[in-house]
This record gives structure tokens, sequence and C-alpha cells, in this order.
């Protein structure tokens, strides 16, 4: 599985067609001359083992229909949120819905694992078991969506109550087929990146 490379691993997943991702971000988002949008081949190529924290470095997105569903847009990008601002502006600017995942190894010292489902711009539900320091802290709040299974949320241990191997289900109940090599390979792609401050 491709993913198994990376420590943390976040993403979204767009209801809505590429061109219309490059006609609004062309739109309202190139115009200072800050950022380009670039017609290239998805690769994994913005962060090694997990996505840097902060927002001192350039925000870099990939933006690609996967080979394995041409009904979603993913985004990739290089923030460890997964740059979820811009995610829920195109929800909000092109009506659709928004699913974003974060997903980490337990043993990470920052580990978090997560999803959130923005619809039309507005955040319907959130789901989270992190790593607090030592402790783990769980939370979710909004409306329980026909994916998830409920009984997770009242496991004993904070930890396993949102783990990978549960975002990989809910992944796979929604269609997103992340444990396919396939589903990362696209020509179909762009990336949006900020190149001036």
């Amino acid at each position: 599985m491709i993913i198994e490379q990376f420590s943390y691993f976040t993403f979204s997943c767009l209801q809505c067609q590429l061109k219309d991702i490059v006609k609004a971000l062309s739109a309202e988002l190139l115009e200072n001359g800050k950022r380009k949008l670039s017609f290239k081949p998805f690769m994994f190529d913005l962060y090694d083992n997990s996505p840097l924290n902060g927002g001192a470095h350039f925000e870099k997105a990939y933006f690609f229909v996967p080979a394995t569903n041409r009904n979603i847009c993913v985004m990739y990008s290089n923030y460890s949120d997964g740059w979820n601002t811009l995610a829920r502006w195109l929800s909000s600017k092109l009506q659709c819905d928004c699913y974003n995942f974060k997903i980490t190894n337990m043993d990470s010292s920052d580990s978090m694992n997560s999803f959130k489902f923005t619809q039309k711009g507005m955040d319907i539900r959130t789901v989270y078991a992190m790593k607090d320091d030592s402790k783990w802290i769980f939370y979710e709040n909004g409306i329980i969506q026909w994916f998830e299974d409920e009984s997770y949320y009242k496991r004993r241990f904070i930890k396993n109550r949102l783990n990978k191997d549960i975002l990989l289900s809910y992944c796979a109940k929604l269609g997103f087929a992340i444990t396919e090599a396939h589903f990362w390979e696209s020509e179909d792609a762009i990336l949006f990146e900020r190149i001036k401050r």
C-alpha cells in the first residue's frame, strides 16, 4: 500500500470535477502573481515522511482525478492539516462535498487520526483521536454519517476509537480506494503552489 511509506498522511476528496477546481483557482487565487498553476502528472513529491507543521513554508497542493474513481478530485498538500482552509473554500465555491482525512502511525509523536466532512463549505462532521503529549484525546462533533460505525467510538482505549484501519474502512465505504496503487495514478492533475510572499 503506497500510503505505508508515510508516518503522517493527509488528503481530501472533493466530489466535483477537476476543470471546476482549475476554473475557481484561476479566477480568484492567481491574480496577484504569488501563486501558479501547472498541469503535471501527480507525484508524491511534496514531502518525504510527513508534511511540515505550521505555515512558514510555501503551500503546495496537487489536485487530480484518480484512475479508480473519475467522479472525485483528490487534493494532496504539503500542509499537516491538508490545507483544509483551501478544501473548505473549494467546497463552498463549488457547492460540493469534501472529505478530509489525516492518517498517522500510532507510535508517531504527533499521532492524529481524523476525518472531517464538509458540505457546501459548512463543517458537518468532525471526528478525531489524537495524542497530546502522552495522553490520548477523542473528539466528535456533528451529524453521524452513514459510513461510520459508532461502536468504535465506545472502545475503552481512546487511540483505538479512530485509527488507521477504521479510516481505511470509511474510505472504502465512500468509494475512495486509497489502498490501491491505481487510485494514486493520474495524468489528469495540476499542481497549485505559492511561488512568492
